[in-house]
């Protein structure tokens, strides 16, 4: 289609929408290489449009979730940054607090979780306030707050950000579905923490196995939640179990690019 469109020289701004679409794509395979190499194309036929502010500003967002995804912080840092200002001067929300729930996503990421409380509640308003077109994002941001509040001891507050987060789930997404499995690992993680370890693994186990399903092979968010639950399990004191999941994390594919390592925290970082 990108080349279609090329030859018949459409717009740059349609063009630009079809490399975005191409960069989704290749980020949902786990191909960090051509996914960022795409974000970049459509960023720079997107940037001068006026009429693409809006798109152009969810490219932003989007590359900066896929650094933080392969742990390259200062990028996402820089893009989720610029992506957040550009949401600043738009009349939408429900955007807005996308960006915010991304932001707090990196504040979580370096273990900075009363920041990460703080901006993911300032999600949670204004997606709250969006309505229907806030609820995809205000299911990522209760699973941000539910990780935040535990790692302050505050997990009781967490699990009910969990569970909430699974009701508004179990209305717009299937009970196999990838966003589903990281709020059940989020249950899990609470569960875990508010001492009810049985239910907390059985979440958990779900959880894994959503997500390792939906996910293209070796892509950091099957990682993410295999090295979460074995936390689990070695704070368990399970070294079998735990030496069975070193061995499947050893056996995937290696993350496409160089230097790249894994954040447990990153569970939530697809959920927008």
């Amino acid at each position: 289609m990108i080349d279609l469109a090329e030859r018949e020289h459409l717009p740059d701004v349609k063009i630009g929408y079809l490399w975005a679409r191409l960069a989704s794509d290749y980020a949902a395979q786990a191909d960090f290489g051509r996914a960022e190499d795409a974000y970049f194309r459509s960023l720079r036929l997107l940037r001068n449009a006026p009429e693409a502010q809006k798109n152009y500003a969810t490219l932003l967002d989007n590359l900066g979730v896929l650094y933080l995804a392969y742990n390259r912080r200062a990028e996402a840092e820089q893009y989720l940054t610029r992506g957040f200002a550009a949401r600043r001067k738009q009349d939408d929300i429900a955007a807005l607090g996308v960006s915010q729930l991304h932001l707090a996503e990196l504040a979580l990421d370096g273990r900075k979780f009363k920041r990460a409380e703080n901006i993911a509640a300032e999600a949670q308003a204004n997606l709250t306030a969006a309505g229907d077109s806030g609820r995809v994002g205000l299911i990522g941001t209760l699973v941000t707050l539910a990780y935040a509040r535990c790692e302050q001891h505050k997990c009781a507050e967490g699990l009910r950000d969990a569970e909430h987060a699974m009701d508004l789930a179990r209305l717009v997404y299937p009970a196999d579905s990838l966003p589903a499995g990281k709020v059940l690992m989020a249950i899990g993680y609470a569960r875990w923490k508010t001492g009810d370890s049985e239910e907390a693994e059985r979440m958990m186990l779900q959880g894994v196995h959503i997500i390792t399903t939906q996910n293209a092979p070796g892509a950091p968010h099957s990682r993410d939640a295999l090295l979460e639950y074995r936390d689990f399990l070695k704070a368990m004191h399970r070294s079998l179990d735990v030496k069975r999941i070193d061995d499947q994390l050893a056996q995937a594919t290696p993350q496409p690019c160089a230097n790249c390592t894994v954040s447990a925290n990153s569970l939530s970082n697809a959920l927008r």
